[in-house]
């Protein structure tokens, strides 16, 4: 191996040099690499960006891998929800168009607690609006 690789190696071993602060009897600060008297070290960090916004700290992409598989599942649950829902809604749909279709009398009960039957126009309206959202149904 040529020296000029060895020194290629050892330039990265600098960037980890250790700070010091040092304060002056007339209270003048200054910054060195080299320890002296009445010299503190510090931890010296970046400023942050012009935007103002630090960057945090990145996660982990085991976090990140967990945090997907999290959202996933909730996806995959509320989808499965949804389904769910929706085919109870079309088998309700599909029972009302049975007895519809049935040609059974369909009364109701009113306000005045008289029986009221429903009358072949409003059969009919009703079959073609189950009939229309059947439709959406699997």
């Amino acid at each position: 191996m040529s020296w000029r690789y060895l020194a290629l190696l050892l330039v990265p071993l600098g960037a980890q040099a250790q700070m010091y602060k040092c304060v002056d009897e007339h209270g003048r600060t200054d910054y060195r690499d080299q320890p002296a008297a009445g010299c503190k070290a510090v931890d010296i960090r970046p400023g942050p960006p012009l935007s103002g916004a630090a960057p945090g700290r990145p996660e982990s992409f085991a976090v990140q891998d967990a945090e997907l598989k999290r959202r996933q599942f909730e996806h995959e649950a509320a989808a499965l929800k949804e389904r769910e829902a929706k085919e109870q809604n079309c088998a309700r749909l599909r029972r009302e168009q049975v007895v519809l279709g049935s040609g059974a009398r369909i009364s109701n009960t009113n306000a005045q607690g008289e029986r009221v039957y429903m009358d072949d126009a409003s059969r009919e309206r009703r079959l073609a609006q189950l009939a229309q959202e059947l439709r959406g149904c699997p």
